[in-house]
């Protein structure tokens, strides 16, 4: 069996270990999971689960996994919490005989995080980016929105650096914050509450503002390897079929084209997944993400199971994959499910 380890990391995990169980019925895989809280669902359903030790990052949380790769014979580390401190030390772990299992180099996780440097370094024929504007002051902002507005209808901003979308809010010129309390808007700010707080802010830190996409979402579980796209599942969000939120799998010729460009462009390998939306002038790159996504089970239920075909790739070779046929025009969708913890 091999050993592969799953280190702290986002939600997908415990999809990814249940659905490669699932279709292991050879026991080729031995999985094992981290993490720095006990009850994180991972550990409930990996062969082997492990409690990471809480506030170590940078070069001390490198030396912890090598000793722990070392301890536990692991032979490939996905690896989720710092990937890119540690894709910085691939030749330290394949000489204690650990393969890392990462979407790209050390260099190309940064600029992927980074959205700023991103989207500069973009070719446009590779795809196209929402237009955006770097702001690190109240005065560049304001310029940055009149500039946008002239062009846009809707206007957004976000910070430089996220993960998830956290900080996005669309700006909204006509209601006040409270009306935005009351209703229960998550993600709209309104142009006064904004422009108040970045005043009050010297240096209020490098935000994003852009146009807003309004139109149809698409999330693309993909992977790949160095470079050469092997399967991209798309699921077009924010649907409902007979009345149950859903999404569904599609199969737009324009996204797929786009995700075998940026794919080659960037040299990914592995599992990651790439948003788009659609505006008023087209289909936009919204980000592409260095890891699964949370809803990658629902892209499974197309037919392809991308945790289980990502590790026989990475170990055996790509090559040898069989690439099944992915159900396009279903509706996919996911529902809360009720377990004991302990008893």
């Amino acid at each position: 069996m091999t050993r592969i380890w799953y280190n702290k990391s986002f939600s997908f995990v415990y999809a990814a270990i249940n659905l490669i169980k699932q279709q292991d019925n050879t026991q080729e895989f031995y999985l094992l999971a981290s993490h720095t809280q006990a009850h994180a669902r991972a550990l409930l359903v990996a062969h082997e689960a492990h409690i990471e030790p809480s506030g170590l990052t940078g070069q001390a949380y490198v030396e912890w996994c090598l000793a722990f790769c070392q301890q536990h014979r692991v032979e490939v580390f996905v690896v989720g919490k710092e990937a890119q401190t540690i894709a910085s030390y691939e030749q330290a772990f394949l000489a204690i005989g650990t393969r890392l299992f990462l979407v790209a180099d050390a260099d190309t996780l940064i600029l992927m995080e980074n959205k700023s440097q991103f989207a500069a370094q973009l070719p446009t024929e590779i795809a196209i980016l929402p237009e955006t504007i770097t702001v690190t002051t109240a005065s560049e902002f304001q310029l940055a929105y009149q500039q946008l507005r002239s062009g846009y209808r809707r206007v957004a901003v976000k910070p430089a650096i996220s993960v998830f979308g956290l900080g996005f809010r669309e700006i909204d010129e006509q209601r006040s914050c409270l009306q935005h309390i009351l209703k229960g808007d998550e993600y709209i700010i309104s142009l006064e509450e904004l422009q108040s707080a970045m005043a009050k802010q010297p240096t209020p830190g490098k935000s994003l503002a852009k146009e807003f996409l309004d139109g149809a979402e698409w999330s693309v579980d993909c992977l790949a390897d160095k470079g050469q796209l092997w399967v991209a599942v798309q699921r077009r969000k924010a649907m409902k079929e007979k009345g149950v939120p859903s999404q569904y799998i599609d199969n737009n010729p324009d996204i797929a084209a786009m995700c075998q460009r940026l794919t080659q462009h960037l040299d990914l390998s592995g599992q990651f997944n790439i948003q788009f939306r659609e505006g008023q002038n087209g289909i936009r790159l919204l980000e592409i993400n260095a890891r699964p996504s949370g809803g990658m089970a629902m892209a499974c239920l197309s037919g392809v199971n991308l945790p289980y075909m990502a590790l026989k790739g990475f170990i055996n070779g790509y090559e040898t994959l069989p690439i099944p046929q992915i159900k396009t025009g279903i509706y996919v969708g996911e529902v809360s499910t009720a377990i004991v913890i302990t008893n």
